[in-house]
């Protein structure tokens, strides 16, 4: 997403496939997916939550990595 090859949403509706809401480290994403579907009913728009999306794909491109032996399987 941050390179421009996908939009914030679909960033944050492939996390929320592939993760759900439990690791820790994505949860806001999928958390985020859920709000893009109740817009019309929010007092959020769209452009916040491509915002917030954004905001968390950086935050995640600064999270240090975790070593592969430490990794949790999906």
């Amino acid at each position: 997403m941050l390179a421009g090859e996908l939009k914030p949403r679909e960033l944050a509706s492939r996390i929320h496939r592939r993760y759900g809401h439990e690791p820790p480290l994505t949860r806001r994403l999928a958390e985020l997916d859920d709000e893009y579907d109740t817009l019309e009913y929010g007092a959020t728009t769209a452009d916040q939550l491509n915002a917030e999306v954004t905001s968390q794909a950086h935050r995640l491109t600064t999270h240090p990595p975790v070593p592969a032996q430490e990794a949790p399987l999906p």
